[in-house]
């Protein structure tokens, strides 16, 4: 795809945003604190704008408290500072030099975990049979300085500039702070750390939190070397086209929510391709329709009922199919006494019986 060229017809008066602010932070935050942000740089450059909280407020339809929340986070992040008086009210906002600023946390830090991965963690947890989940250290937030005096190392240096050479640009703090966490953190080879990038960017995915999530896949897995790695990738591979076609579908990629699933089937739940497309299968039949949580609730019933192989999916199905057999004869039973109680129960009177017989009998 071509370069895009940007540029302007007009000579509006401009705000000025740094590149660092966008490069290293905007990509974190929510939405709503950058419009909080942009909105401050805004009234700062010009002199004809003042700034309230109140007004704010009003301005992007938020209370004062969701502005003041936004204001706080920019003062954690260190591009403000607040100032307040002796009453505790706000005073004065002090924009801060980014580049002396923390690099922040990715948003892996940030970001709630995904609801099908924790529940089967909890069931895993409870039934004893599965270690929690795998947690790995935050992220180093190196200044600018240690940025710059790690990067005179060679060994540093070499990975730097092969990951540059795969990603096609400079590295900004980000990209070097999770480089430098896969290989400080995670304890990354150099050699695996070249072949996640490659195999990333091949794929068209640039994104250092696109290669982050892998990263940590491998982590949890306990990938060490390219020849695990790449051993991992064409398990994978396999399982995506078995989901594919269990499911019929064609034409597109699964999206984020949909391989998180499939994550958590085959590293959370422990199942192997031939079990995941049979649920998969299943989910089609009973219900007609893709749908990655039903599939989800028949694996996690098969994971409860200690399912390692399709023989155990077999005998579960038996014991399934002879409980409804089971509950259908009692039934059929129980309607049978029902249908010889339903009748009316009557009375008879001995005497009157023969006198109207008597009679009938003359008559």
């Amino acid at each position: 795809m071509a370069d895009i060229t940007l540029h302007r017809n007009n000579n509006y008066q401009k705000t000025v945003i740094p590149n660092y602010f966008i490069d290293a932070y905007m990509v974190h935050a929510s939405g709503e604190y950058v419009k909080i942000y942009l909105y401050l740089l805004r009234c700062m450059n010009d002199p004809a704008m003042s700034f309230s909280i109140s007004d704010t407020a009003d301005k992007f339809d938020h209370t004062e408290k969701d502005v003041i929340r936004a204001l706080k986070y920019w003062e954690k992040m260190h591009l403000l500072r607040l100032e307040f008086d002796a009453k505790g009210d706000l005073t004065g906002i002090c924009f801060l030099d980014a580049l002396n600023a923390p690099v922040p946390e990715t948003p892996y830090q940030m970001q709630p975990e995904n609801p099908a991965r924790k529940e089967a963690v909890k069931e895993n947890a409870g039934a004893g049979q599965n270690a929690p989940e795998n947690t790995f250290p935050p992220h180093k937030s190196y200044s600018a300085a240690e940025l710059r005096r790690l990067k005179e190392e060679a060994d540093i240096q070499e990975l730097l500039f092969v990951a540059e050479h795969y990603i096609g640009h400079t590295l900004n703090a980000t990209e070097m702070n999770a480089i430098l966490y896969w290989k400080e953190t995670l304890n990354f080879s150099g050699d695996l750390i070249d072949y996640l990038i490659e195999s990333c960017v091949t794929k068209n995915h640039k994104s250092v939190h696109y290669m982050e999530k892998i990263a940590l896949s491998w982590a949890k897995a306990g990938i060490t070397t390219v020849t695990a790695a790449k051993e991992q990738a064409s398990s994978h591979s396999s399982l995506f086209y078995a989901i594919r076609k269990a499911f019929g579908i064609q034409g597109r990629d699964f999206v984020p929510y949909e391989k998180d699933y499939i994550n958590s089937w085959q590293n959370d739940y422990g199942f192997d391709t031939e079990i995941i497309a049979a649920a998969c299968e299943r989910t089609i039949r009973r219900i007609h329709q893709v749908s990655f949580e039903y599939a989800d609730t028949i694996l996690k019933n098969w994971k409860k009922h200690n399912v390692h192989s399709m023989k155990d999916v077999q005998a579960l199905d038996a014991l399934h199919q002879e409980r409804a057999r089971e509950t259908s004869i009692q039934a059929e039973s129980s309607a049978k006494k029902n249908r010889f109680n339903d009748f009316p129960q009557r009375s008879y009177n001995t005497s009157q019986l023969e006198k109207e017989l008597l009679n009938y009998g003359i008559n």
